[in-house]
């Protein structure tokens, strides 16, 4: 295999320059350095296909169960079947996002990441198929639903470990922000286009552009070099010996699962407290979808920030900031569960926006610099198996909830739950001191190896903030919560 890290030219901005540097024009220009490393523009195509269909989905998907729903009691369609479905697509990825980790540890990341796009191809021409030959029934569409999510589990650990070793360790912060803003841009994208699509052609049409998509996504993967890991042939571990090794790399750290709970909390509380109850308040005091629309649409440009900002600073105390930001997402839900305004709901919805991106990057960078090669996707399985595991439990309790003591003592309790989490996380001594520029012994950093062993780098990946506000921030399963969540609220 090729040295990938000799593909690049300057070296990428350090700490304390990005930190002093009086020309951010200069920093950000290098920083785009790392689109001279052919194999990560690979992987940057892929992304921008397969996110582009992710977006059309979460609309065509939920407008298909809709329109096959319709009926006397429900004229609009079905919420709850919407919901159902929706689920159907989110329970594989808790299910099988373990056995992903393990799979992108044992094989080359990029065959399984192909697997889960045919898998996910599958699930959206299933779909498809069945909805232009009029033969869709809310049963048959939950075992599209099913494949579709079986795609993401397996897809998303893969994804995450391969990065690291294509791009040098300098690299890693710029190749991270730049593959995040790609995916925010083209999720929010695809989330227009498929609005345009289900009105203009029908949900199966959509869906079928989505498996069109997904397959053109497996393609650029046919050109990526890198072998599977070398291990012991002696060891032949089982899947269950695996996961105990991921887990005892988790487990082991404080910063991480410490992080990892907190944003189980953290996300819970989002999608009950400001995904869910959100709508219904937009609708009765500030004038509807079109208010709800420009918050929301606050958070896409905040998480377009946030990506820029990771493409120009770096910081020394990852999870410290990281950390501090995160109280920022507090704010939505009690801004909004107080009174106010759209504007300050706007606003608040924004900064969280673009303290969710940020803290990826961070993450990004703090997981890939500590956890070994080897076993670096086990760890994204379990960061993302836990950062979304409560998130369905706050959506389906919200509602309820409210219906019993309102949506101002439910949005105001969601922050304060979201902040007395993040406040327990800052107790941790390794978050408050963690460094990006350490690097643990028996963790390698420098990138890829002409023996295809790469080192860790400090760079892509993350769970801890998937799903925060827009569903653009990581994990496949953010999007499916945000969509049940959204479809709770109906």
């Amino acid at each position: 295999m090729s040295n990938t890290a000799n593909d690049t030219v300057a070296a990428a901005p350090s700490l304390e320059h990005t930190a002093n540097s009086s020309s951010l024009k200069a920093t950000f220009r290098e920083s785009l350095t790392v689109l001279r490393i052919g194999q990560f523009r690979l992987i940057l195509l892929e992304r921008l296909l397969s996110t582009s269909a992710t977006g059309i989905s979460s609309v065509a998907l939920s407008f298909a169960v809709l329109a096959v729903t319709r009926s006397a009691a429900h004229p609009d369609g079905d919420a709850a079947a919407v919901a159902f479905v929706l689920a159907a697509q989110l329970a594989p990825m808790l299910v099988f996002t373990l056995v992903g980790g393990v799979l992108a540890d044992r094989f080359r990341a990029q065959r399984v990441m192909m697997a889960a796009n045919f898998s996910a191809a599958a699930g959206e021409g299933l779909a498809a198929l069945l909805v232009l030959t009029h033969s869709a029934h809310t049963w048959n569409l939950l075992l599209a639903a099913i494949l579709m999510g079986t795609g993401g589990a397996l897809f998303y650990p893969a994804s995450q470990s391969l990065t690291p070793r294509l791009v040098p360790a300098d690299r890693m912060q710029a190749a991270s922000s730049l593959s995040r803003l790609a995916q925010s841009s083209m999720l929010m994208l695809g989330s227009a286009v498929g609005g345009v699509l289900v009105t203009v052609f029908g949900p199966g049409w959509a869906m079928g552009l989505d498996a069109v998509l997904l397959l053109l996504g497996t393609l650029p993967m046919l050109r990526i070099t890198v072998a599977a890991l070398e291990r012991a042939a002696e060891k032949a571990p089982g899947m269950l010996h695996e996961l105990r090794e991921g887990w005892v790399e988790v487990r082991g750290r404080t910063w991480l699962w410490a992080v990892i709970l907190c944003y189980a909390v953290v996300l819970a509380g989002w999608f009950g407290g400001f995904m869910v109850i959100g709508p219904e308040v937009a609708k009765a005091h500030l004038g509807g979808a079109a208010a709800w629309a420009a918050i929301i649409s606050c958070d896409g440009l905040g998480v377009l920030l946030g990506g820029v900002a990771g493409l120009v600073y770096q910081v020394k105390r990852p999870m410290f900031v990281g950390t501090i930001l995160t109280f920022t997402f507090a704010l939505p839900p009690i801004v909004m569960g107080l009174g106010g305004p759209v504007w300050a709901i706007a606003v608040s919805t924004a900064l969280a926006g673009f303290s969710g991106e940020y803290f990826m990057i961070l993450w990004m960078v703090a997981l890939n610099r500590h956890i070994p090669q080897d076993k670096l996707a086990r760890v994204y399985s379990y960061d993302a198996l836990g950062s979304l595991s409560a998130s369905p439990l706050g959506s389906l309790v919200a509602g309820p909830t409210a219906n019993a003591v309102g949506t101002r003592a439910v949005q105001v309790g969601a922050g304060v739950l979201m902040i007395g989490a993040t406040g327990l996380t800052f107790m941790s001594r390794q978050v408050r001191t963690l460094r990006a520029d350490d690097v643990p012994s028996g963790v390698v950093g420098g990138g890829v190896g002409s023996g295809g062993g790469a080192g860790v780098g400090a760079g892509v990946g993350g769970g801890a903030g998937a799903g925060i506000g827009a569903a653009a921030h990581g994990a496949p399963g953010a999007v499916v919560g945000e969509q049940i969540s959204g479809v709770a609220a109906c």
